[in-house]
Protein backbone atom coordinates (compact mmCIF):
# COMPACT_ATOMS: atom_id res chain seq x y z
CA UNK A 1 0.00 0.00 0.00
CA UNK A 2 1.09 3.57 -0.61
CA UNK A 3 1.16 5.74 2.50
CA UNK A 4 -1.50 8.44 2.38
CA UNK A 5 -1.79 9.76 5.94
CA UNK A 6 0.20 9.56 9.16
CA UNK A 7 -1.21 9.74 12.66
CA UNK A 8 -0.99 8.68 16.28
CA UNK A 9 -3.27 7.11 18.85
CA UNK A 10 -3.20 8.29 22.43
CA UNK A 11 -4.80 7.90 25.84
CA UNK A 12 -4.36 9.22 29.36
CA UNK A 13 -1.01 7.39 29.49
CA UNK A 14 0.57 10.12 27.34
CA UNK A 15 -0.44 12.87 29.80
CA UNK A 16 -0.55 16.42 28.44
CA UNK A 17 0.04 16.59 24.69
CA UNK A 18 0.93 19.61 22.59
CA UNK A 19 -1.34 18.90 19.63
CA UNK A 20 -0.21 21.96 17.72
CA UNK A 21 3.29 20.49 17.74
CA UNK A 22 1.83 17.12 16.75
CA UNK A 23 0.09 18.75 13.79
CA UNK A 24 3.29 20.47 12.73
CA UNK A 25 5.30 17.24 12.93
CA UNK A 26 5.93 14.30 10.63
CA UNK A 27 6.36 10.55 10.76
CA UNK A 28 9.35 10.09 8.49
CA UNK A 29 8.40 12.32 5.55
CA UNK A 30 4.63 12.19 6.04
CA UNK A 31 2.92 15.05 7.91
CA UNK A 32 0.83 14.01 10.91
CA UNK A 33 -2.80 14.66 10.03
CA UNK A 34 -4.90 12.54 12.39
CA UNK A 35 -5.21 11.20 15.92
CA UNK A 36 -7.25 8.38 17.41
CA UNK A 37 -8.09 9.17 21.05
CA UNK A 38 -9.07 6.58 23.65
CA UNK A 39 -12.47 7.73 24.89
CA UNK A 40 -13.09 4.93 27.36
CA UNK A 41 -12.01 1.54 28.67
CA UNK A 42 -14.49 -0.99 29.93
CA UNK A 43 -17.12 0.95 31.84
CA UNK A 44 -15.01 4.05 32.50
CA UNK A 45 -14.24 7.20 30.50
CA UNK A 46 -10.59 7.95 29.78
CA UNK A 47 -9.63 10.81 32.11
CA UNK A 48 -7.89 12.73 29.29
CA UNK A 49 -10.40 12.00 26.52
CA UNK A 50 -12.29 15.31 26.43
CA UNK A 51 -9.11 17.40 26.68
CA UNK A 52 -7.28 15.32 24.07
CA UNK A 53 -10.17 15.40 21.61
CA UNK A 54 -10.90 19.12 21.92
CA UNK A 55 -7.24 20.15 21.79
CA UNK A 56 -6.62 17.93 18.77
CA UNK A 57 -9.64 19.44 17.00
CA UNK A 58 -8.44 22.96 17.82
CA UNK A 59 -5.04 22.07 16.33
CA UNK A 60 -6.71 21.11 13.05
CA UNK A 61 -6.20 17.35 13.27
CA UNK A 62 -8.72 14.81 12.06
CA UNK A 63 -9.99 12.99 15.14
CA UNK A 64 -11.51 9.60 15.83
CA UNK A 65 -11.98 7.71 19.08
CA UNK A 66 -11.41 4.18 20.29
CA UNK A 67 -12.78 2.12 23.16
CA UNK A 68 -10.82 -0.62 24.96
CA UNK A 69 -13.28 -3.41 25.64
CA UNK A 70 -13.48 -5.83 28.53
CA UNK A 71 -16.87 -7.18 27.42
CA UNK A 72 -17.29 -10.95 27.81
CA UNK A 73 -20.64 -11.26 26.07
CA UNK A 74 -23.00 -9.51 23.67
CA UNK A 75 -24.99 -7.59 26.28
CA UNK A 76 -21.81 -6.20 27.87
CA UNK A 77 -20.50 -5.19 24.44
CA UNK A 78 -23.73 -3.34 23.65
CA UNK A 79 -23.59 -1.57 27.03
CA UNK A 80 -20.02 -0.44 26.37
CA UNK A 81 -21.02 0.85 22.93
CA UNK A 82 -23.89 2.81 24.49
CA UNK A 83 -21.41 4.31 26.96
CA UNK A 84 -19.20 5.49 24.11
CA UNK A 85 -22.14 7.04 22.27
CA UNK A 86 -23.25 8.78 25.46
CA UNK A 87 -19.75 10.18 26.03
CA UNK A 88 -19.70 11.51 22.47
CA UNK A 89 -23.03 13.24 22.95
CA UNK A 90 -22.37 14.48 26.48
CA UNK A 91 -19.08 16.04 25.37
CA UNK A 92 -20.71 17.84 22.43
CA UNK A 93 -18.82 15.84 19.82
CA UNK A 94 -21.69 15.15 17.40
CA UNK A 95 -20.58 16.36 13.97
CA UNK A 96 -16.98 16.93 15.14
CA UNK A 97 -15.37 13.49 14.89
CA UNK A 98 -14.25 13.01 11.31
CA UNK A 99 -12.77 9.52 11.85
CA UNK A 100 -14.32 6.27 13.12
CA UNK A 101 -15.39 5.04 16.52
CA UNK A 102 -13.09 2.04 16.95
CA UNK A 103 -13.41 -1.06 19.11
CA UNK A 104 -10.09 -2.17 20.62
CA UNK A 105 -10.41 -5.90 21.33
CA UNK A 106 -7.21 -7.61 22.43
CA UNK A 107 -7.70 -8.92 26.00
CA UNK A 108 -6.64 -12.58 26.28
CA UNK A 109 -9.66 -13.32 28.48
CA UNK A 110 -11.91 -12.28 25.59
CA UNK A 111 -9.89 -13.95 22.83
CA UNK A 112 -9.80 -17.20 24.77
CA UNK A 113 -13.59 -17.37 24.54
CA UNK A 114 -13.06 -18.49 20.96
CA UNK A 115 -13.73 -17.26 17.45
CA UNK A 116 -17.53 -17.33 17.56
CA UNK A 117 -17.75 -15.49 20.88
CA UNK A 118 -15.15 -12.88 19.88
CA UNK A 119 -16.91 -12.24 16.62
CA UNK A 120 -20.30 -11.89 18.34
CA UNK A 121 -18.86 -9.46 20.91
CA UNK A 122 -17.24 -7.38 18.17
CA UNK A 123 -20.38 -7.35 16.03
CA UNK A 124 -22.56 -6.35 18.99
CA UNK A 125 -20.39 -3.30 19.68
CA UNK A 126 -19.87 -2.33 16.05
CA UNK A 127 -23.53 -2.83 15.12
CA UNK A 128 -24.65 -0.65 18.03
CA UNK A 129 -22.35 2.15 16.93
CA UNK A 130 -23.50 1.78 13.32
CA UNK A 131 -27.15 1.92 14.38
CA UNK A 132 -26.45 5.38 15.82
CA UNK A 133 -25.12 6.41 12.38
CA UNK A 134 -21.51 6.58 13.53
CA UNK A 135 -18.78 4.86 11.55
CA UNK A 136 -17.43 1.88 13.51
CA UNK A 137 -14.00 0.29 13.05
CA UNK A 138 -12.37 -2.84 14.49
CA UNK A 139 -8.89 -2.67 16.05
CA UNK A 140 -6.89 -5.74 17.01
CA UNK A 141 -3.46 -7.24 16.39
CA UNK A 142 -2.57 -9.39 13.40
CA UNK A 143 -2.36 -12.83 15.04
CA UNK A 144 -5.62 -12.27 16.92
CA UNK A 145 -7.41 -11.13 13.77
CA UNK A 146 -6.42 -14.33 11.98
CA UNK A 147 -7.16 -16.71 14.85
CA UNK A 148 -10.12 -15.28 16.78
CA UNK A 149 -12.43 -13.51 14.34
CA UNK A 150 -14.75 -14.58 11.57
CA UNK A 151 -13.61 -12.13 8.90
CA UNK A 152 -16.66 -12.56 6.69
CA UNK A 153 -18.92 -11.55 9.58
CA UNK A 154 -16.92 -8.35 10.08
CA UNK A 155 -16.20 -7.43 6.46
CA UNK A 156 -18.66 -4.51 6.49
CA UNK A 157 -16.50 -2.62 8.98
CA UNK A 158 -13.08 -1.07 8.30
CA UNK A 159 -10.09 -2.75 9.94
CA UNK A 160 -7.36 -1.08 12.00
CA UNK A 161 -4.60 -3.64 12.44
CA UNK A 162 -1.64 -3.60 14.86
CA UNK A 163 1.55 -5.27 13.67
CA UNK A 164 5.06 -4.09 14.52
CA UNK A 165 6.63 -5.82 11.56
CA UNK A 166 7.47 -4.85 7.96
CA UNK A 167 4.35 -4.34 5.89
CA UNK A 168 5.40 -7.08 3.47
CA UNK A 169 5.39 -9.52 6.39
CA UNK A 170 1.95 -8.32 7.41
CA UNK A 171 0.69 -8.83 3.87
CA UNK A 172 2.54 -12.02 2.98
CA UNK A 173 3.20 -13.87 6.24
CA UNK A 174 -0.12 -13.06 7.91
CA UNK A 175 -2.08 -12.69 4.67
CA UNK A 176 -3.76 -9.53 5.93
CA UNK A 177 -4.31 -6.87 3.28
CA UNK A 178 -7.84 -5.60 3.98
CA UNK A 179 -6.93 -2.96 6.59
CA UNK A 180 -7.49 0.77 6.16
CA UNK A 181 -5.35 1.76 9.14
CA UNK A 182 -2.10 0.17 10.36
CA UNK A 183 -0.56 0.72 13.78
CA UNK A 184 2.98 0.00 12.68
CA UNK A 185 4.91 0.72 15.85
CA UNK A 186 5.46 2.50 19.14
CA UNK A 187 7.62 5.59 18.71
CA UNK A 188 10.42 5.70 21.25
CA UNK A 189 10.17 2.01 22.16
CA UNK A 190 13.40 0.23 21.15
CA UNK A 191 11.58 -3.09 20.64
CA UNK A 192 8.60 -1.79 18.66
CA UNK A 193 9.91 1.23 16.76
CA UNK A 194 10.83 -0.60 13.58
CA UNK A 195 11.10 2.55 11.45
CA UNK A 196 13.07 4.35 14.18
CA UNK A 197 10.69 7.27 14.49
CA UNK A 198 12.28 7.98 17.85
CA UNK A 199 9.70 10.41 19.17
CA UNK A 200 6.59 12.25 18.10
CA UNK A 201 6.64 16.04 18.26
CA UNK A 202 4.40 17.27 21.06
CA UNK A 203 4.26 13.92 22.90
CA UNK A 204 6.41 13.11 25.92
CA UNK A 205 7.56 9.51 25.98
CA UNK A 206 6.33 6.64 23.88
CA UNK A 207 3.41 6.90 21.46
CA UNK A 208 1.60 4.53 19.10
CA UNK A 209 2.06 5.49 15.45
CA UNK A 210 -0.23 4.76 12.52
CA UNK A 211 -0.68 5.01 8.80
CA UNK A 212 -4.10 5.40 7.16
CA UNK A 213 -4.66 4.34 3.56
CA UNK A 214 -8.17 5.64 2.91
CA UNK A 215 -9.60 9.14 3.26
CA UNK A 216 -11.99 8.03 5.96
CA UNK A 217 -12.90 11.62 6.86
CA UNK A 218 -14.17 12.34 3.34
CA UNK A 219 -16.02 9.01 3.23
CA UNK A 220 -17.72 9.63 6.58
CA UNK A 221 -18.81 13.14 5.63
CA UNK A 222 -20.03 12.08 2.20
CA UNK A 223 -22.13 9.30 3.74
CA UNK A 224 -23.57 11.60 6.40
CA UNK A 225 -22.18 9.57 9.30
CA UNK A 226 -20.93 10.83 12.68
CA UNK A 227 -23.81 13.35 12.54
CA UNK A 228 -22.39 15.11 9.49
CA UNK A 229 -25.06 16.14 6.96
CA UNK A 230 -24.90 14.22 3.69
CA UNK A 231 -22.96 16.25 1.14
CA UNK A 232 -25.46 15.48 -1.60
CA UNK A 233 -28.49 16.51 0.44
CA UNK A 234 -30.27 19.81 0.85
CA UNK A 235 -32.22 21.39 3.65
CA UNK A 236 -35.60 22.42 2.31
CA UNK A 237 -37.40 25.38 3.85
CA UNK A 238 -41.05 25.26 2.87
CA UNK A 239 -42.62 28.69 2.46
CA UNK A 240 -45.43 30.24 0.44
CA UNK A 241 -47.58 27.11 0.54
CA UNK A 242 -51.34 27.87 0.40
CA UNK A 243 -52.35 25.68 3.36
CA UNK A 244 -50.72 24.21 6.45
CA UNK A 245 -51.90 20.74 5.42
CA UNK A 246 -50.17 21.13 2.06
CA UNK A 247 -46.96 22.30 3.73
CA UNK A 248 -47.01 19.26 6.03
CA UNK A 249 -47.68 17.00 3.08
CA UNK A 250 -44.64 18.38 1.25
CA UNK A 251 -42.51 18.12 4.40
CA UNK A 252 -43.42 14.45 4.84
CA UNK A 253 -42.69 13.77 1.18
CA UNK A 254 -39.27 15.47 1.33
CA UNK A 255 -38.31 13.60 4.50
CA UNK A 256 -39.31 10.35 2.84
CA UNK A 257 -36.72 11.07 0.16
CA UNK A 258 -34.04 11.53 2.80
CA UNK A 259 -34.02 15.33 2.92
CA UNK A 260 -34.23 17.54 5.96
CA UNK A 261 -37.31 19.75 5.67
CA UNK A 262 -38.69 22.55 7.77
CA UNK A 263 -41.79 24.73 7.63
CA UNK A 264 -40.66 28.24 8.35
CA UNK A 265 -42.58 31.31 9.45
CA UNK A 266 -43.64 33.41 6.50
CA UNK A 267 -41.70 36.69 6.86
CA UNK A 268 -42.47 38.29 3.50
CA UNK A 269 -41.80 41.99 3.13
CA UNK A 270 -45.01 43.97 2.58
CA UNK A 271 -45.91 47.55 1.74
CA UNK A 272 -49.26 49.30 1.68
CA UNK A 273 -50.83 48.67 -1.72
CA UNK A 274 -49.24 45.23 -2.25
CA UNK A 275 -51.52 42.60 -3.74
CA UNK A 276 -51.89 39.45 -1.62
CA UNK A 277 -54.01 36.40 -0.93
CA UNK A 278 -54.85 34.83 2.42
CA UNK A 279 -53.90 31.20 2.96
CA UNK A 280 -56.88 28.87 3.10
CA UNK A 281 -58.46 28.55 6.57
CA UNK A 282 -56.23 31.25 8.10
CA UNK A 283 -57.92 32.82 11.14
CA UNK A 284 -58.93 36.44 11.61
CA UNK A 285 -56.07 38.19 13.43
CA UNK A 286 -56.07 37.52 17.19
CA UNK A 287 -58.98 35.05 17.03
CA UNK A 288 -59.79 31.52 15.99
CA UNK A 289 -62.60 32.70 13.70
CA UNK A 290 -62.41 32.12 9.96
CA UNK A 291 -63.09 34.56 7.13
CA UNK A 292 -65.96 34.00 4.72
CA UNK A 293 -65.05 31.33 2.13
CA UNK A 294 -64.78 33.79 -0.76
CA UNK A 295 -62.03 35.78 1.04
CA UNK A 296 -59.52 32.93 0.64
CA UNK A 297 -60.09 32.82 -3.12
CA UNK A 298 -59.94 36.57 -3.77
CA UNK A 299 -56.89 38.82 -4.44
CA UNK A 300 -56.69 41.51 -1.78
CA UNK A 301 -54.76 44.72 -1.15
CA UNK A 302 -52.66 45.64 1.88
CA UNK A 303 -54.26 48.67 3.54
CA UNK A 304 -52.46 48.94 6.88
CA UNK A 305 -49.37 47.37 8.46
CA UNK A 306 -48.79 47.15 12.21
CA UNK A 307 -46.05 44.64 12.87
CA UNK A 308 -47.45 41.25 11.87
CA UNK A 309 -51.04 42.58 11.90
CA UNK A 310 -51.96 43.27 8.28
CA UNK A 311 -55.26 44.93 7.33
CA UNK A 312 -56.49 43.89 3.88
CA UNK A 313 -59.32 44.82 1.55
CA UNK A 314 -60.70 43.94 -1.85
CA UNK A 315 -60.05 47.58 -2.80
CA UNK A 316 -57.26 50.06 -2.40
CA UNK A 317 -59.63 52.41 -0.58
CA UNK A 318 -62.98 52.23 1.17
CA UNK A 319 -64.20 49.39 3.36
CA UNK A 320 -61.68 46.87 4.70
CA UNK A 321 -62.15 43.09 4.62
CA UNK A 322 -60.34 42.36 7.88
CA UNK A 323 -56.99 41.85 9.58
CA UNK A 324 -54.74 38.80 9.34
CA UNK A 325 -51.32 37.71 10.63
CA UNK A 326 -48.54 38.37 8.10
CA UNK A 327 -47.50 34.68 8.10
CA UNK A 328 -50.80 33.70 6.47
CA UNK A 329 -50.34 35.96 3.43
CA UNK A 330 -49.02 35.10 -0.02
CA UNK A 331 -47.62 38.04 -1.95
CA UNK A 332 -48.82 38.19 -5.56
Amino acid sequence: MNIKYAGIDVSSYQGNIDFKAVKAGKLKDTPVSFVMVRISAGNNPDSRAAANINQALEAGLQVGVYHYTIARNVSEAKAEAELVLKLIKDNGLDGKLSLPVALDIEEDDILNLGKDACTEIARAFLDTVAAANYQPMLYTYAAAYNDYFNKDALKDYPLWIAAYIPEKSLNNTYGITDYVMWQFGVAGNPDFDLEVIGSVAGVKGQCDIDYMYLDLAAKIKAEGKNVFPKENSYTLTITDIPTEDKANELKTYAEGLGYSAAISENKIELSVGDKVMIRENAPVYGTTEKFAGWVYKTPLYVREISGDRIVVSTRTSGDVTGAVDRKYLIKL
